[in-house]
């Protein structure tokens, strides 16, 4: 008997159907190249051992080993500049010279002065000494009148006159001696008054009291000068060598000693030749300086220079490129390039040779690392030399993920 087919049950048959052949399609084994997800293009870089400098980057300004800013000590009208505004200067070179002619005049007025002291010291001390004279002959006189007198062979009266006259010359003895004392006094003061109008007139030749470089000058030949003004004429700096102040936390100031090496950006390196003896409260900070050869003369005081200062020579220890390390909930970690087996086509029973082709994974290492440079990292623990780690590429890796090498490099992805 022919049972009539129902349209709802055909369609609940052809959907079935459908079922049926994508659930077997999906049991199958599909090609390689649909189960396996493309390789990804790294680049790597090798672990290195070597030395590293452990370094904190600094930021100092150029100060002058010496700086003097060069004022007039007598007034006059300037009327000879004897250098080039930013010229190299030696120590006691002429700067700048003033008209001598007043002091010049001072100093001769002194010399006369200090002539007639002399003059009337030797007068004073030609007085005492006919003074001394005088008195002595009255005192031997004055005792041998006054033994007659005693005797009764003269009078009382002459006696006493000889002995009154004795007395009188041995006071102006005194007074003579007082004179001289006075005479040295003024000659004294004289000869002190030469020897400043002498240094006065010295100092109309300014000098420059150290060797450097001398800045702009205020005024020309011609303009008035007076002593001791506020304002310097100009300003000389010791360029060579030539000083770095900059500040170091204070929790590095156990490991700072003298002679540190300081490298500056512009390529000079120097030394570390001062640390301050305080920290400053309001930067925990403590001042630092490092001296510089400067030959080149590039380092001009006020200037603001970057750097780093060299704290300790780590002796062979591990290296990698800073831009390979990546941080992960469990801390900084990188991605090692391992060699691995893969399967080959053949399905399993088909009797199929199973042809597997050596090819790259990336496997996350965790790292405990060591100080920092401008480009490489120290690393403790968690590698070993010669292994390989990804630089390029690596953000877009997973654990296992399969990678390649660019051409220059795919010569080293077997080994």
């Amino acid at each position: 008997m022919n049972v009539p087919i129902r349209p709802r049950s055909l369609a609940l048959l052809g959907g079935g159907l459908v079922v049926l052949l994508l659930v077997t399609r999906g049991c199958w084994p599909q090609g390689e190249e649909s189960k396996r997800k493309p390789a990804v293009l790294v680049s790597l870089a090798p672990v290195g051992l070597g030395d590293f400098d452990e370094t904190f980057p600094i930021t100092g300004e150029v100060k002058p080993l010496a700086s003097a800013a060069i004022r007039s000590q007598v007034s006059g009208v300037v009327q000879r500049v004897y250098f080039r505004e930013g010229q190299d200067v030696k120590a006691g070179q002429p700067l700048i010279g003033i008209d001598p002619s007043p002091w010049q005049a001072a100093l001769n007025q002194a010399i006369a002065n200090r002539n007639r002291a002399i003059a009337k010291e030797r007068v004073a001390r030609a007085e005492v000494k006919r003074s001394r004279a005088e008195a002595r002959q009255a005192r031997q006189r004055a005792n041998r009148y006054g033994s007659l007198g005693s005797q009764g062979a003269v009078s009382v009266d002459l006696a006493e006159q000889f002995r009154s006259q004795a007395l009188s010359l041995e006071a102006t003895v005194l007074s003579r001696e007082s004179e001289v004392e006075s005479t040295r006094a003024d000659l004294a003061a004289a000869r002190a008054a030469e020897a400043n109008a002498r240094l006065n007139l010295e100092r109309t030749t300014i000098r420059s009291p150290i060797g450097g470089r001398a800045g702009q000058l205020r005024l020309t030949a011609g303009n008035l000068v007076r002593e001791s003004e506020d304002r310097p004429l100009v300003v000389v700096n010791q360029f060579r060598p030539i000083t770095v102040q900059f500040a170091v936390p204070q929790r590095l100031i156990p490991r700072l000693e003298l002679g540190l090496k300081v490298t500056l950006a512009a390529g000079d390196w120097g030394q570390v030749s001062s640390i301050d003896n305080a920290v400053d409260p309001s930067t925990g900070t403590t001042a630092v300086k490092a001296t510089f050869a400067n030959r080149s003369q590039h380092l001009v005081p006020g200037a603001y220079v970057k750097g780093s200062l060299q704290l300790e020579r780590l002796k062979q220890v591990l290296l990698i490129p800073q831009i390979a390390i990546q941080t992960g909930q469990k801390g900084p970690f990188v991605y090692v390039a391992t060699s691995t087996m893969t399967k080959g086509n053949g399905a399993k029973g088909s009797g199929a040779i199973d042809n597997g082709a050596k090819a790259m994974v990336a496997t996350p290492r965790q790292l405990q690392l060591g100080p920092t440079g401008a480009d490489q990292v120290v690393v403790r623990a968690g590698l070993r030399p010669g292994e390989r780690v990804v630089v390029k590429g690596q953000f877009a890796l997973s654990p296992g993920s399969t990678i390649r090498l660019p051409k220059q490099q795919s010569g080293q992805g077997s080994k």
